[in-house]
């Protein structure tokens, strides 16, 4: 498979190609240009995808299995003529059902985390299809554990414009500090909850996620509103320093999810008998990666910055000094 886009990782790039056989599909004959254009990535790209879906399909991947995509060089358009069935109603297994019942009733028990009336909707069409999946699973009750206690609180101070006083802990200086903030919206990019607030000890705007908030407090003062809010949703949230130097890790063994989490710059298979990555990324500062290379107990190596490797082994001497010692 080839490399996607930078800092583009495989579930990103799966979704595109799900997109696109339907996309296309519906649009016999659209160009290549225009879909480059669409998914917001280059030509170069959209090829490549269209190279890998040619030899995706249905199970046995036979050439009849395979979806057909159809190319035309000259005018630079394509077509798909068979889509292997994507475009196919889903149809649940009793299993699969049962599964997607259990999972809505977990969600919807999840105090502030989603409107309740879309997911009691999906429910009882989910279980008006399914008789049989909704009396085995309607005695369920799951109650999951909750991801961020202090959401409700945060709501509940969004709501009534108040001022928010919270107890957060930043991953990425491991350290907990108390902030007073003007909540101005909830964010939920890249799988997590943000609080975009004003905060007077940062006196700027800043992006806190919810679940590391560890206390708070509703305020008898008003919030201030901002002047002016950015209405789009941010990709991600985290914008590495520029002033921090990149650095380079070989990922091994248990550590190539790093490659897949977090943005990297560039991603280099390493040769098949280590089977792993060499990446470049950008880290928020060395205390974070520091962190993070003793979390992944050498499966992880820095390449490229001494300093950063000094630390690392300084810090594990600590850590096992502190063992010893107790």
């Amino acid at each position: 498979m080839s490399a996607g886009t930078a800092n583009e990782n495989a579930q990103d790039r799966l979704a595109r190609m799900l997109s696109l056989v339907p996309y296309i599909s519906r649009r016999p004959g659209v160009s290549i240009a225009e879909l480059a254009r669409e998914f917001a990535v280059s030509r170069a790209q959209i090829s490549a995808d269209l190279d890998l879906l040619m030899v995706c399909g249905l199970p046995g991947y036979y050439p009849d299995d395979l979806i057909d995509v159809v190319l035309d060089d000259d005018g630079g358009t394509v077509s798909i003529t068979f889509d292997a069935g994507i475009e196919r109603p889903v149809r649940l297994t009793a299993d699969e059902a049962q599964a997607l019942l259990v999972a809505l009733r977990a969600l919807a028990e999840t105090p502030g985390l989603v409107e309740t009336d879309a997911v009691d909707s999906a429910l009882a069409k989910l279980e008006q299809l399914d008789r049989q999946a909704a009396e085995s699973t309607g005695a369920v009750r799951v109650v999951a554990a909750d991801p961020a206690p202090q959401l409700g609180t945060v709501r509940d101070a969004l709501d009534r414009s108040r001022r928010l006083w919270m107890r957060y802990y930043t991953a990425s200086r491991d350290t907990v500090t108390e902030r007073t903030v003007d909540p101005l919206r909830i964010l939920v990019t890249d799988g997590h909850a943000y609080l975009e607030a004003y905060c007077h000890l940062a006196r700027a705007i800043r992006h806190f996620r919810i679940d590391r908030i560890e206390a708070a407090q509703v305020l008898d003062e008003p919030a201030q509103g901002s002047l002016w809010v950015d209405s789009q949703v941010p990709d991600r949230i985290f914008h590495p320093d520029p002033a921090v130097p990149p650095v380079e890790l070989v990922l091994t063994g248990g550590a190539r999810w790093v490659a897949e989490y977090y943005p990297v710059e560039t991603v280099t298979p390493l040769p098949a008998s280590q089977a792993g990555v060499r990446v470049t990324l950008h880290a928020g500062n060395d205390d974070w990666l520091t962190r993070l290379v003793l979390s992944l107990g050498g499966d992880a190596v820095v390449t490229n910055r001494p300093e950063v490797t000094e630390l690392v082994a300084r810090r594990a001497e600590q850590a096992l000094a502190a063992y010893q010692s107790d």
